[in-house]
């Protein structure tokens, strides 16, 4: 979906990736009700005619959107063997076949709505999982602003959990140690450098001390979103998605207290379906490509133990 939407001719793309979804349906289908379908034959024919009460019996389902599969396989065959490039009206359309397809099929096949599956538990991460659950209760009763700042915290989770591995010193995620940093850190390094000088006059920074910290402050905000940065490029994901992750969620504000608040400073926070989605998606992304590559830097020394 995401990718249909961007300009041509990137969006060309989908059709592949629709095709592949659909066919992907179909074959669990086949599995589903036990009814073998043909290798051979028209790909629309083979599903839709294999698994029809007519051929397949009591077991078989009269399945809707034949006519879209049909028009999506036809850009689809074009586009990969003709190398014939599919308009934007024909992206468009695509998107609108394979949509209705699933939302019409899902409950036909599988007696359950399409837009009631929830990708959030396939997370690993028990945690992340929670929050993510957490998210979504708090979006569907309408607690837009809570809802978008707990994805927020369980990204913060996700990978606090794996900066340092107890036991084991830090993990190949953590870019160093966490990073300390807050709107007066620049007032506390140059307080501290002043109570520690032998000149009982300066009992204030002076100007020269102030800019010490204040650049020692500049440079902590700096590393650490380096870090941020190097964390979400090692997972694989793309820097951009993680920044359009970033400005859509509200900033969040952790108390000494255990409290913890969600602000929206400017008003730039605008939440909507497609918003709070796309956040969902990118938690659960990162959280399925961190769990992949602990498999592979985890020692099997520690896994025996």
């Amino acid at each position: 979906m995401e990718q249909s939407a961007k300009p041509e001719p990137i969006a060309a793309a989908a059709i592949l990736t629709f095709h592949d979804a659909v066919e992907l349906f179909l074959m669990l289908t086949s599995e589903h009700l036990g009814v073998t379908v043909p290798d051979k034959g028209g790909f629309v024919p083979r599903y839709f005619d294999s698994l029809h009460p007519d051929k397949a019996g009591p077991t078989g389902i009269d399945l809707a959107g034949r006519l879209g599969v049909k028009r999506l396989t036809d850009h689809r065959n074009a586009f990969k063997h003709a190398a014939a490039l599919p308009s934007g009206a024909a992206v468009v359309q695509a998107r609108d076949d394979t949509e209705r397809f699933f939302e019409e099929n899902t409950p036909k096949v599988f007696n359950i709505a399409f837009d009631s599956i929830d990708m959030v538990e396939l997370i690993p991460q028990p945690s992340t999982r929670e929050q993510a659950r957490s998210a979504r209760s708090a979006w569907q009763q309408g607690d837009h602003l809570t809802a978008m700042g707990t994805l927020a915290i369980a990204f913060e989770e996700l990978f606090t959990a794996h900066v340092m591995n107890p036991g084991h010193g830090y993990s190949p995620f953590a870019f160093g140690p966490a990073v300390e940093h807050g709107a007066f850190m620049g007032l506390k390094i140059a307080r501290a450098i002043t109570a520690a000088s032998d000149e009982r006059t300066h009992r204030n920074p002076t100007r020269a001390v102030e800019d010490v910290g204040k650049k020692f402050q500049h440079l902590s905000s700096t590393v650490l979103e380096m870090q941020a940065a190097l964390r979400v490029m090692t997972l694989g994901l793309d820097l951009h998605r993680y920044f359009r992750f970033k400005a859509l969620c509200p900033d969040v504000l952790n108390y000494a207290d255990q409290r913890v608040e969600f602000y929206d400073p400017g008003g730039r926070f605008q939440a909507d379906e497609d918003g709070f989605a796309y956040c969902e998606q990118f938690v659960l992304a990162a959280a399925l490509r961190l769990a992949e590559l602990e498999g592979h830097t985890t020692p099997t020394w520690r896994n025996a133990r």
